[in-house]
């Protein structure tokens, strides 16, 4: 019942925002106090219904650390019907916590899904919990009862016009739910026109997945102190057979592209069509001062030296915040810190590890230079959002500069020139819009795309011939 008010609460919330908003009457900074108003609307829940509040998020650094302090079995490797792993999580000092999980299954038994996700949520009778779930009455939902192998009756629910799936577990003193996407959607593009279609698990399989989970668990309440207790990061560069090596650093001051050679096990293969990536992908670069950390794709690239078992994973990294200062000036330390190596395409953990490289920025690994397209201000077309059929909207905005680096580039709206239409407009994408893009042509023709955050490859800023826009306006280099 407390988490049905909640609900509701949190659905009048946002529609009346919304509606204030087209209103033009909406309150200044009702959408900044969001967070605010629902810590305090479940504060107050709780203690309405007599329950423990939600207590605190313990963070733990890994999620094998994770599941240790909660007694959770982290793999499910010993199953020949399906394998299982907690790829991340979170829990609080009162008990209840939720396990990001993959599910694969034996690609040669004709089933439709062989790979999908889900996780599995532990919410406490007595605690009070922001956690629900709203189902669509399709009309078409099946519930049944099953008994697991290991003699848990559970509640097994799906529809098969609905992706996801749940099976429910009531251990008395809390409830515990798995949600996994049983009909994953596929969507497709013909000619313009997108389409979806579901692949379905079958009933067998759901059933496997029952089995192979333990429903009986009894699992400890983790605290700060077990936070406090764990294990220092190991510093050896080999961690379960596993050895990472930095092998380069490259910035232009707001990128950096950091590349790791991976040795595997000599009967691993690995390879670029199965890419790799860490399990901390959010922040795996971090400053020295506690600032906000860096993150960014990974590209796994062939090492060239013939071995099946290496392999190079380059990092681009950057930090998301706006109209901020050059992160990784001359002088500036970080450390590179790398959780869990995880093949990207299956979801599946390669190893276990945490890795640490200390990373300083300099003149010896740093091409600061600067290339300014504009000499003057001049009007360019930004998307500003989205149509109801997915086109974007566009407006010109006068822009003052545009700078070219190695690896990012910078657009300045010229704010002081805008129109109270425009300066309104809080979201531009100058990048990509309509399926057109900006790129660089360089003198031998080859044309690089430049996105938001980074461009597609590093760029010789003596090679630029111009920079074609997303309308297809031409900007050339101005002459030195």
């Amino acid at each position: 019942k407390a988490c049905a008010d909640f609900y509701a609460f949190k659905t009048k919330y946002t529609a009346d925002g919304e509606e204030m908003g087209k209103a033009g009457t909406l309150p200044e900074g009702y959408w900044d106090a969001y967070r605010d108003v629902m810590d305090a609307k479940a504060k107050e829940l709780a203690e309405q219904y007599g329950l423990k509040p939600e207590g605190q998020v313990l963070k733990f650094r890994t999620t094998r650390n994770l599941c240790d302090a909660l007694g959770v079995e982290r793999f499910v490797r010993d199953s020949q019907n399906v394998s299982i792993d907690i790829n991340e999580g979170s829990c609080y000092d009162t008990g209840n916590f939720y396990l990001w999980m993959n599910f694969a299954f034996p690609e040669d038994q004709g089933y439709e899904v062989t790979q999908t996700n889900g996780a599995l949520y532990w919410n406490r009778q007595d605690t009070f919990s922001r956690d629900y779930v709203t189902l669509e009455d399709s009309g078409d939902w099946v519930e049944r009862n099953y008994t697991t192998s290991a003699g848990n009756t559970v509640l097994i629910l799906t529809s098969p016009s609905q992706e996801r799936g749940y099976i429910l577990c009531d251990r008395g003193d809390a409830l515990m739910t798995v949600w996994l996407d049983a009909n994953p959607e596929i969507l497709s593009e013909d000619a313009g026109v997108a389409s979806a279609e579901y692949l379905h698990m079958t009933e067998k399989q759901l059933d496997m997945v029952a089995d192979a989970l333990d429903f009986a668990i009894q699992p400890n309440v983790p605290t700060q102190a077990d936070v406090d207790a764990q294990a220092e990061i190991p510093k050896e560069a080999t961690q379960n057979g596993y050895t990472l090596k930095l092998k380069s650093v490259e910035t232009d001051g707001y990128v950096a592209q950091i590349l790791i050679g991976i040795t595997a096990p000599e009967d691993i293969v690995l390879s670029t069509e199965k890419p790799l990536r860490f399990a901390n992908w959010r922040g795996m670069l971090v400053p020295a001062d506690g600032s906000k950390a860096a993150s960014g794709p990974v590209d796994t690239l062939d090492d060239g030296d013939g071995k099946a078992n290496t392999i190079d994973v380059l990092l681009t990294q950057s930090v998301t915040t706006k109209n901020t200062d050059a992160p990784f000036t001359v002088g500036s330390v970080w450390t590179l810190y790398l959780v869990d190596l995880i093949c990207g395409s299956t979801d599946e953990t390669l190893t276990e590890g945490e890795w640490q490289f200390p990373i300083s920025f300099g003149e010896d690994n740093g091409d600061y230079r600067e290339l300014e397209l504009l000499t003057s201000p001049i009007l360019m077309k930004a998307g500003t959002g989205w149509l109801p059929d997915g086109t974007d909207v566009v407006m010109e905005f006068p822009v003052s500069s545009f700078k070219l680096r190695k690896f990012s580039s910078e657009i300045v709206r010229d704010t002081a020139a805008e129109t109270e239409e425009q300066r309104a407009e809080t979201y531009t994408d100058f990048y990509r819009w309509n399926g057109h893009f900006i790129c660089v042509v360089m003198k031998d023709g080859t044309r690089i795309e430049l996105w938001d955050q980074e461009n597609d490859s590093a760029i010789d800023l003596t090679q630029v011939d111009y920079v074609l826009l997303a309308d297809g306006t031409k900007l050339p280099v101005p002459a030195t």
